[in-house]
């Protein structure tokens, strides 16, 4: 049995892999992407971006634009997903290594975000990719991500960011176990110890998020999460990001007012960086 172990999920192909970037046929193992070659689609943001961390990130505040990699692909499947589109690889641009290099060696370019989906089924990529433009420029390293990938690799994908004045935004979708299962499809153990992992190593660059689903994600379960977070420092960035109805839950609502409120104060108790983000959806909350 062949086995890919890339991301905590360690699928074993009998047909397709979650994230559907390597299958197996006819006795034999195919992979859509590599260490060279990536399916991917990559676009220049005017700085400030809408990065979840620009309220806090010092990239926000220079001239120029982010280089913006979406990955297609992702080893969670959740429910509320945001770029759900990340599922439709076969619409996915084929990228080699050095054209995405190219792409960051322009000189407006001040920072490179890894994002999707998630990075980690094409994480091998992004690290060689990244290397090898910080090996011929200064610019910053940074990561959006589920953060349920291998732990070498995980640290080694920090390591730029710290080496590269970047940052590694953990989205930590829930602290329940079961909650955890029932929106992503996966449990959370794997991404609570890359946190640690890498708050142990480099926790300079680490901040985190957590989307407020309506009446799931509520503040009992921020305060969980918020608590997780202090136990390595209160320092660390923590924003909620407003919910709006998409993918699977495209019927409910935006969060509602008072749940957004109940969160923040939960997260407030344990943490001194508390940020709201999407705040512009509240004139549609109930």
């Amino acid at each position: 049995e062949f086995k890919c172990n890339l991301c905590s999920n360690n699928c074993g192909f009998d047909d397709v892999s979650l994230c559907k970037l390597r299958f197996f046929k006819n006795g034999k193992l195919f992979s859509l992407t590599s260490s060279k070659r990536a399916i991917l689609h990559a676009y220049e943001d005017p700085l400030p971006t809408n990065c979840c961390n620009a309220w806090f990130c010092k990239g926000s505040k220079l001239y120029g634009t982010n280089l913006a990699v979406f990955y297609y692909g992702c080893n969670f499947d959740c429910l509320f997903c945001q770029n759900w589109t990340h599922k439709n690889v076969e619409k996915g641009f084929t990228v080699t290594e050095e054209e995405m290099v190219e792409k960051a060696m322009k000189e407006r370019v001040k920072c490179i975000c890894h994002f999707g989906g998630s990075p980690e089924p094409q994480i091998v990529f992004a690290i060689n990719f990244s290397r090898e433009v910080l090996r011929r420029r200064e610019i910053m390293i940074c990561w959006e991500w589920n953060g349920a990938g291998r732990t070498d690799l995980a640290l080694k994908a920090a390591e730029l960011s710290h080496k590269s004045g970047g940052t590694v935004k953990f989205d930590l979708k829930a602290f329940s176990k079961p909650l955890h299962m029932v929106l992503t499809g996966r449990e959370n153990e794997q991404v609570l110890k890359n946190f640690e992992r890498i708050y142990e190593k480099f926790p300079e660059v680490l901040s985190a998020t957590t989307l407020l689903v309506p009446y799931y994600v509520n503040e009992e379960e921020v305060e969980n999460i918020a608590k997780f977070i202090a136990s390595l420092s209160d320092e660390i960035p923590y924003s909620l990001l407003i919910f709006h109805p998409d993918y699977k839950l495209s019927d409910m609502t935006v969060t509602p007012r008072k749940q957004v409120e109940m969160c923040y104060k939960a997260a407030k108790k344990h943490l001194k960086r508390v940020h709201i983000g999407n705040k512009f959806l509240l004139a549609y909350a109930p």
